[in-house]
């Protein structure tokens, strides 16, 4: 379907190659880090071509590949003449001959150190040779006690130079033992250090300003200083330490505008990424690559990630073109370093986990009083039906158990049938199903470090994460091996190689979706505080439908799956020539996962045997069976995903004339993913408890798979100016084909631009100076293509090939005859207009430093318009039998700001910031050709995304005549008003309270009365360290957000009879609590019930979103263990929430029927060795 997007490639013959191409790179590179890493720490033999160089740049080569530290004056290297020199594999000492041969210089060669003296002066050669009274020696850290390898230390006045290397440590020989140090590294504030002992350890700074960082843009790096997109970035401060299962719950926050959703708790689950807000109404997020590579960041281990960059304009992530519309996340892991030695890493992390909100439901004398109340006054029928199920004897029990609550209490022998029992005790569901805290428990062990020529990295990670649910023995396992390398293997070609592997494993009861049901819908609608979760006999009780979830997590079999993603990525980077580079990669992944259910048959129990009358003495006994009715059966899935991605470009960087900057960069990337999947069901098992598709009954099982694919095709190209430090100008294009689209739509160009003007370095402003240290504008547009589509996501024909009239099959849900049947339909109408959606980005923003670079942040305004998307076409005739094709008929338009500023400072040993962010974002429907009559429940021109439709309250009629008052209600509520009911305002003064035709043009009394989309959305984080404590505190909110919730956990008994009330919803009105908030109680559904102003929620929050306390052990207690550091920490993730939300639910899970969120506190260590 897409061969001309891929000219020369077959998956039959490609995929084998890649993977053994990719291979062999990486054994290759394993075998010369092995060799390089153990090698002499001072090399014997040097390898030089150089001509004309300066002497300066020939030492350092030296010192590069021999490990030898130069003494020598800066007059010296000044005076010195350009060295031609040609060596191969030869002695240092002849080397260095060859150096000095035409230099008015001597060499002499001294332990580790090379002394250069001039021919000419010889009191010079005797200084410096004089005998060393002193040896200093020390070791050179940051802030938090971890070594800094590379940092230089020179003494202040002299000539000798030192570079820190493993672990920070150094060593200068000199003969003034109170010598003043100067220690410099990159992002760290000079120091200057005066010699007080013969070991010191130095603590570095670091600088204040972010502005000079490098950070990750599309294809490379750019200093923070040169960006002219909207870019933000973190590290991986804002993940360390923390019991987070997903990189999303880490990133909730951190970042302006990088909104995460997390819906689900349930182990395993991730999180959504959106980046500035709403995106088209086919959906759609960010592209998300790891290591630029494309990825399910759901699969990583948050520990491994060093870096995530945001790109969130069109001028920041138009380079990645059709798939990166509505912004790029960059995620970067962990890599070793040069020189710098090699370092064990180990952490753990044991945690306990809990749901953020458990409803608090009544107690079984508390439900009986309500059902009898709202039986008797709700309903007008006449009532008593409540005595009919709790006797005058029952109540009386009830309360001598809630007096006394031992088991002996909680029942008794029903005296009119001796036969049967009465329980009368009290049964918190919730508390017994999430009873105390659930165990997790995270390790991770890293090997890190770096040589001359090599550096690299390996981790490995494993996570074990309990369900929250008691009984459900849900055991949730993660696997993450991480390793890189990187080589340089002459001085024009480096290689690097990658290689990860994730792994999850899952098993939880089968219907586990049923169970989640259980939290929001049968605690709520079954499971009575007066029902037992055993019987004294130690039957489960029930009342059939799989009532119970106690019986459910132990009878109805397991639901397991695992889950294989191998990830293999080997690189170069060629610099043949100065200022030129051409870097590529290849990556090959294989997905694997692997789904097996088995659902079985069990009985619950009740009073009576299911279908019996209980009132026919000949039927009352103990208990009875209530048959799980379903047919126990087994199913088996295996998916098999194949992708292949090739990048590669070439980049040139040079500096003109002084003022002339210029960077262009120009490359071509091709992707493509194969999916396959097989899947098997059958019932009629020979025996449930050996669950094997080959044993059953079954003579029409269901057998399915489905082979799919797609590939990406394009070409890309960035140019970079800057003139003077002033003014900045990037230019991005990309040429696209995608295979989702027709071949004479297949390709597309993304154009975008962006320029940036530093107020700070202008002359004329330099007033700016004393108070501004860096103060730059930023304008942006560009115009991206959407393909409308997820990769990551489970696709089918319909969403890869959309262009095409696909027929659709499947097996029914019903049974025909004596199974399930197949069936294939005629295949839909495809419009030869489709084409891609084309989103807009407008952005204007501003950078500043000031105090010193202490603070520094940044502020932008933007604006998004999609246009062109797909919605369903016009009606046709129902004799047609098939329906409109889809088309291009709708636009939307999103704005939004945001802004972050962040403030460092020290104090003498006290190291502090503080950081904030926020960000606030909304949607409109600017075209839409389906809705000519503006119906409400359709969308429609001047629509806000999320808005909410309802009726205006005012209070509640306080007695029944009140509540007679002539309007006509019957639309809302066809029984009789009371007292206590909801009073709505007649806003059209009709004379009724309802929806008019539910148009624009006629809405009756309803209005928009709020909006759910969330607002304000903001971040802090305050961190501080003191000698060897640390703290960082981490708040997460939304300013503001509204929400309709309803349903049986806002309203008593609002989805009927037997649901179960929670303790807050006991302020109902009766004629003594008029003040109350619930107005009275009735039975189902009725006008109370309904969108109003009265029960419109504000979901705005602000939650704790971790808390980490931690100590360093002191150094000197561990320096005869050989230990580098031991950091002690406590953390805590959702620890507290400040909401106005009704406190059933957590403002950022409405859906009460969902995995209830939970908040941990855990405790760890990290070990450097």
């Amino acid at each position: 379907m897409y061969e001309n997007l891929r000219p020369n490639l077959r998956p039959s013959t490609m995929g084998v190659a890649k993977i053994l191409l990719v291979m062999k790179l990486i054994v290759v590179l394993m075998i010369a880090m092995v060799l390089r890493v153990n090698g002499s720490s001072f090399a014997q033999n040097v390898t030089l071509s150089e001509r004309n160089a300066p002497l300066a740049n020939i030492l350092e080569k030296v010192r590069k590949q021999t490990g030898y530290d130069f003494l020598v004056t800066e007059s010296m290297l000044i005076n010195a003449k350009p060295v031609t020199i040609n060596a191969k594999n030869e002695k240092v000492s002849t080397v260095l001959t060859k150096i000095f041969e035409h230099q008015n210089l001597n060499f002499k060669i001294k332990n580790s150190s090379i002394i250069v003296s001039s021919k000419s002066v010889t009191s010079e050669v005797e200084e410096i040779e004089k005998p060393v009274q002193d040896n200093l020696s020390g070791k050179v850290v940051d802030s938090k006690g971890m070594p800094i390898t590379g940092a230089t230390i020179k003494i202040k006045g002299g000539t000798q130079t030192a570079v820190s290397g493993e672990g920070g440590r150094f060593q200068l020989r000199t003969a003034d033992k109170s010598a003043t140090l100067i220690v410099s590294f990159v992002g760290y504030e000079t120091q200057e250090v005066r010699a007080t002992a013969a070991n010191l350890t130095i603590t570095m700074t670091q600088t204040m300003s972010g502005l000079d960082e490098v950070v990750v843009v599309g294809y490379g790096t750019q200093k923070k200083i040169n960006l002219t997109g909207a870019v933000s970035s973190v590290g991986s401060e804002v993940l360390e330490n923390r019991m987070i299962t997903s990189l999303g719950a880490g990133l909730q926050g951190a970042v302006p505008n990088l909104n995460i959703g997390i819906s689900n708790g349930r182990p395993g689950s991730g999180a959504s990424f959106n980046i500035r807000g709403y995106t088209s109404l086919n959906g759609g997020g960010p592209l998300i690559l790891v290591d630029g590579v494309q990825m399910d960041p759901n699969q990583l281990n948050p520990q491994d990630v060093q870096n995530v960059t945001v790109l969130k304009d069109a001028a920041a992530s138009a380079i990645y073109g059709a798939r990166a519309a509505y912004g790029v996340v960059l995620i970067t892991t962990k890599n070793g370093n040069y020189n710098a030695g090699t370092r064990v890493n180990y952490s753990f992390n044991q945690g306990f986990s809990r749901p953020t909100t458990i409803p608090k439901t009544v107690n079984s004398l508390e439900y009986v009083d309500m059902y009898k109340y709202a039986d008797l006054t709700g309903n007008l029928s006449g009532g008593g039906r409540g005595s009919e199920v709790w006797t005058d004897t029952d109540i009386e029990k009830m309360k001598e158990y809630m007096a006394n609550p031992i088991p002996e209490n909680a029942v008794y022998i029903d005296p009119s049938n001796p036969t049967r029992y009465r329980y009368v005790g009290n049964t918190d569901w919730w508390e017994e199903m999430f009873p105390g805290w659930a165990p997790m428990s995270e390790h991770n062990l890293g090997l890190t470090g770096g040589s001359e020529k090599i550096k690299y990295h390996t981790s490995l990670g494993y996570l074990n994460q309990g369900g929250l649910f008691k009984s459900a023995n849900q055991k949730y396992k993660r696997y993450n091996v991480n390793m890189g390398l990187e080589t340089k293997v002459t001085s024009w070609l480096d290689l690097n190689a990658k290689v990860r592997l994730n792994r999850k494993e899952d098993d939880k009861p089968a219907r586990s979706a049923a169970i989640e049901g259980i939290f929001g819908d049968r605690i709520a609608t079954d499971l009575r505080p007066n029902i037992p979760i055993r019987h004294p006999d130690g039957h489960y009780s029930g009342q059939g439908s799989t009532t119970n979830p106690f019986a459910m997590n132990e009878y109805n079999g397991r639901d397991t799956y695992q889950s294989d993603d191998i990830w293999l990525t080997g690189g170069f980077n060629i610099h043949p020539l100065k200022n030129f580079k051409v870097v590529g990669d290849l990556t090959w992944n294989s997905y694997n996962y692997n789904n097996k259910i088995n659902t079985k048959s069990y009985d619950e129990y009740g009073a009576v045997p299911a279908g019996q009358d209980p009132t026919n003495p000949a039927n009352a006994y103990l208990i009875g069976p209530y048959p799980h009715n379903r047919v126990p059966w087994v199913s088996e899935s295996n998916s098999k995903d194949r992708y292949t991605a090739i990048n590669i470009y070439a980049e040139y960087e040079n500096t003109f004339a002084e003022k002339h900057y210029l960077k262009a960069m120009a490359g071509y990337n091709r992707e493509e993913k194969i999916y396959s999947n097989f899947s098997a069901r059958a019932k009629n098992l020979l025996n449930q408890d050996f669950p094997y598709l080959n044993l059953n009954n079954d003579d029409k099982p269901i057998v399915g798979s489905l082979p799919l694919d797609w590939a990406l095709l394009g070409q890309f190209f960035r140019v970079n100016y800057i003139y003077d430090n002033r003014y900045l100008i990037e230019i991005n294009g990309r040429h696209d084909g995608s295979s989702r689209f027709a071949a004479d739509k297949r390709y597309v160009f993304s154009p975008s631009a962006s320029i940036a003007w530093r107020l700070s370095n202008e002359e004329y402003l330099s007033f700016l100076k004393p108070t501004f240290n860096d103060l730059k504008i930023r304008a942006s547009y560009g115009t991206l293509p959407n393909q409308s589509i997820d990769l990551n996501s489970n696709p089918t024909n319909g969403s890869l090939y959309p262009y095409i009239a696909t027929m659709p099959y499947g097996t029914t849900n019903y049974i025909f005859g004596d199974a399930n049947q197949s069936y294939i339909t005629a295949p839909g109408l495809v419009s030869t207009l489709f084409t891609w959606e084309k989103v807009t980005s407008k952005n204007i923003g501003l950078d500043f430093a000031l105090l010193d670079n202490k603070l520094s942040g940044s502020f932008d305004l933007y604006r998004r318009d999609t246009r062109d998307m797909l919605v369903g076409g016009q009606p046709l005739p129902a004799i047609l039998g098939v329906g409109a094709p889809n088309r291009n008929a709708a636009d939307l338009k999103t704005t939004g700001w945001e802004f972050e500023v962040k403030y460092n400072n020290k104090i003498d040993d006290f190291n502090y910031f503080v950081s904030f962010n926020m960000s606030d974002n909304k949607a409109k429907i600017t075209k839409y050709d389906l809705n000519p009559t503006g119906e409400l429940t359709s969308h429609y021109v001047g629509k806000q995304i999320d808005e909410i439709w309802g009726y205006t309250s005012n209070g509640l009629y306080q007695s029944d005549a009140e509540a007679n008052d002539g309007l006509n209600k019957e639309r809302l509520f066809s029984g009789t008003w009371l007292g206590g009911d909801v009073r709505f305002e007649d806003l059209n003064g009709d004379k009724k309270i309802d929806n008019g035709s539910n148009t624009l043009s006629n809405s009756g009394d309803m209005r928009i009365i709020g909006n759910q989309t969330a607002r304000y959305s903001y971040g802090m984080r305050f961190g501080a360290d003191y000698k060897n404590f640390d703290l960082s505190v981490f708040l997460q909110g939304v300013g503001r957000r509204d929400a309709v919730v309803g349903g049986t956990y806002f309203y008593a008994f609002g989805g009927g009879e037997w649901d179960v009330p929670t303790k807050n919803q006991m302020d109902f009105w009766t004629p003594e609590n008029q003040d109350a908030y619930f107005p009275r109680l009735r039975f189902g559904g009725n006008g109370n019930t309904v969108t109003s102003t009265r029960y419109l929620q504000d979901a705005s929050y602000m939650r704790i979103k971790n808390i980490t306390i931690g100590y360093s052990v002191p150094s000197l207690i561990l320096k005869r263990a050989k230990i580098e550091k031991i950091r002690l920490f406590f953390s805590g993730e959702n620890l507290f929430t400040f909401t106005k939300m009704f406190d059933n639910f957590d403002p950022e899970q409405l859906d009460r029927t969902a995995y209830p969120l939970s908040k941990n506190i855990s405790f760890g260590a990290q070990i450097t060795f």
